[in-house]
């Protein structure tokens, strides 16, 4: 299922409240280890109503704010920042392929809150849940998910957090259960997300990543000169709207790039709709080109036309 391909059928973007900051990626290794200290044996595949001590108690009222809401690979947010390319990003987060993921605190129940994780940008994967409990390792944190849907059997994933000056960073622990052999991916948190929807999974998986890829390449406003040298402003929001882009209302950059025809970076206009076009981009800086696109169905291969416009931009809000 291709979760980044249905913003026109959105009717959660409000659940979201996104203002655009995130957490700073410099601890961004991932990598594969022997753990120290097993994670907590997973013998339940859905959460249940237990009853909650006054340690639970205190252990839910404190990580429910700090899990809940979204969290950005940080390997792959790295990339994103270095090269500004969705496109050269690709693939750099790591063995788990997770990108994203959604922990919903609405969702609370027992000891549970629901989280929906983004495997490589295309496809939602079975909702787990995250058990707030003392494990046996320091602040980590069992999932499982729904009896049949997920790979508990194979695999055993937990969540653990670690708070260094103002910053928080979530990993994501799956340990095989045959080997024992751990993979470790980091995520950073996308700031001002309430985290609300990831019960539901799809659509709300793309919103946070969609305005934290806005944010660095067009929200904002720009000086737009097109093919004739006509001078204009055109403004982007984080949240997909443009203005002063002739016959356009609604952008979308492509962040999916499996198949065919993704040799480039490019920007959706309009996207499910009868105006919708597809334009690739280049940056340098706070110069962004839109270019034609022609599909060379000999060899499979996406290939740059004429520019259309040249974006300057002037400021970020």
């Amino acid at each position: 299922m291709h979760f980044l391909s249905k913003q026109s059928q959105i009717s959660l973007l409000s659940l979201f409240l996104l203002t655009g900051c995130h957490d700073k990626s410099n601890d961004t290794a991932q990598g594969v280890t022997k753990p120290p200290t097993a994670v907590d044996s997973v013998t339940s595949s859905q959460p249940s109503a237990t009853e909650v001590t006054s340690a639970t108690g205190s252990i839910t009222q404190r990580m429910r704010p700090l899990l809940g809401g979204a969290w950005l690979n940080s390997t792959y947010a790295a990339y994103l920042q270095k090269n500004h390319s969705p496109r050269q990003a690709h693939g750099h987060w790591g063995a788990s392929d997770i990108t994203e993921i959604l922990i919903d605190p609405l969702s609370f129940k027992g000891d549970s809150m629901a989280v929906a994780m983004g495997a490589a940008n295309h496809e939602g994967l079975p909702l787990r849940y995250v058990h707030l409990r003392e494990g046996k390792a320091a602040n980590s944190w069992p999932t499982t998910t729904n009896a049949g849907e997920g790979d508990d059997e194979l695999l055993e994933t937990s969540l653990r957090h670690q708070i260094h000056n103002a910053d928080t960073l979530l990993y994501l622990d799956q340990r095989n259960k045959k080997t024992g052999r751990v993979i470790t991916t980091a995520f950073q948190r996308l700031c001002g997300s309430s985290g609300s929807g990831a019960a539901l999974q799809s659509p709300p998986l793309q919103v946070p990543l969609a305005r934290f890829v806005n944010g660095l390449l067009f929200t904002g406003t720009h000086s737009m000169t097109d093919s004739a040298d006509h001078i204009s402003s055109v403004h982007f929001t984080a949240d997909g709207k443009v203005q002063g882009l002739p016959g356009h209302k609604a952008y979308q950059v492509n962040t999916d790039f499996e198949g065919p025809f993704h040799e480039l970076d490019t920007v959706f206009l309009d996207i499910y709709q009868k105006t919708q076009e597809e334009l690739a981009f280049t940056t340098n800086g706070d110069t962004i080109r839109l270019y034609t696109v022609h599909d060379d169905t000999t060899t499979y291969k996406r290939q740059r036309g004429r520019l259309r416009y040249t974006l300057i931009r002037k400021s970020r809000n």
